[in-house]
């Protein structure tokens, strides 16, 4: 019988991305031009759970770029996971503004699904070891901005972002 579960124990790394085009104002010109993020991850896999960290690139329009590294932790269940990560080390540069850089940092939650390419399903259908993989997630984002330029804010900034990425990933 085929298992419900996630399928085998290893490592694996992915990296999705995605890109749209944004306009922001904020007392004047704000972020504006095409948004690049990036998400990439290191994962250990157990059966039904996996252990990891996370890094965001995410340059929106010419002037800003976010940043964010931390752990992560996904429940699988056939072939979809679920996931939550804390970004520890988030930060946000600016190029076009006194403010140098903003920050805190950032909770992510998701959903997605490995798909196999070629022959490299294992038996419960996810990708199995030595196979190259597409994943497909979406995710929510928010950034708590806690410092500008070293100096504590007395409120903090909280960005909201909710976001498909598209990806290629490989089961060691």
């Amino acid at each position: 019988s085929r298992d419900a579960m996630a399928g085998e124990k290893g490592i694996h790394a992915s990296v999705s991305g995605m890109a749209w085009t944004n306009s922001s104002q904020q007392g004047g010109s704000g972020p504006s031009g095409t948004t690049v993020l990036t998400h990439t991850d290191l994962i250990y896999n157990g059966k039904w759970w996996a252990i990891g960290a996370f890094a965001q690139f995410d340059k929106q329009g010419a002037n800003e770029t976010d940043t964010g590294i931390g752990p992560k932790l996904e429940l699988h269940w056939s072939v979809f996971y679920l996931e939550g990560g804390w970004a520890a080390i988030m930060q946000r540069s600016f190029t076009d503004r006194s403010i140098a850089k903003q920050t805190g940092s950032a909770w992510v939650i998701g959903t997605g699904v490995p798909v196999p390419l070629g022959r490299g399903a294992s038996s419960g259908g996810t990708p199995g070891a030595g196979a190259f993989f597409m994943q497909y997630s979406y995710k929510y984002r928010v950034q708590f901005i806690e410092k500008q330029d070293s100096v504590l804010l007395s409120d903090p900034i909280i960005q909201r972002d909710g976001y498909p990425l598209f990806g290629l990933g490989y089961r060691f």
